[in-house]
């Protein structure tokens, strides 16, 4: 499987005013079972649109996970997945650490479309946690 996504990073810290946007690939490789499908995904994203703290400094949030995903069957169908991100702030901060996520999907012919929630607890900017917000689609 292979697709794209973009959404907002929101980033767990007072000082920031504004979140970046990420937008990113997917690849991996899925098979299918009678109650749904597991997959092990690849993910990578690169901030499009700079976050911005009180104090006037802009900042990215270039990502890549690995993830254990389950869908559940049907052309409505729920998604879990768990794994691993690295966050890399400017290029000049990496933190890395447990991610876990939900979602909601939609299958239409061969793509299906989702919206994703993705939680990563780690120290990256002075936040114990990031949120990916996003809506994607995959082949």
């Amino acid at each position: 499987i292979f697709g794209a996504k973009t959404g907002t990073v929101v980033v767990d810290d007072s000082n920031v005013k504004t979140h970046p946007t990420n937008v990113g690939v997917m690849v991996g490789y899925e098979q299918g079972f009678v109650v749904g499908d597991i997959a092990i995904e690849a993910e990578i994203t690169k901030t499009t649109g700079k976050g911005e703290d009180d104090f006037g400094s802009k900042f990215e949030m270039n990502t890549h996970a690995i993830y254990g995903a389950f869908r559940s069957a049907g052309p409505f169908y729920f998604k879990a997945k768990a794994g691993y991100l690295t966050i890399d702030d400017n290029d000049t901060i990496t933190e890395s650490g447990a991610s876990y996520g939900i979602g909601l999907g939609f299958g239409i012919g061969i793509a299906q479309l989702e919206l994703e929630l993705t939680k990563t607890s780690i120290d990256a900017v002075n936040a114990s946690d990031i949120t990916f917000v996003s809506l994607g689609v995959q082949f």
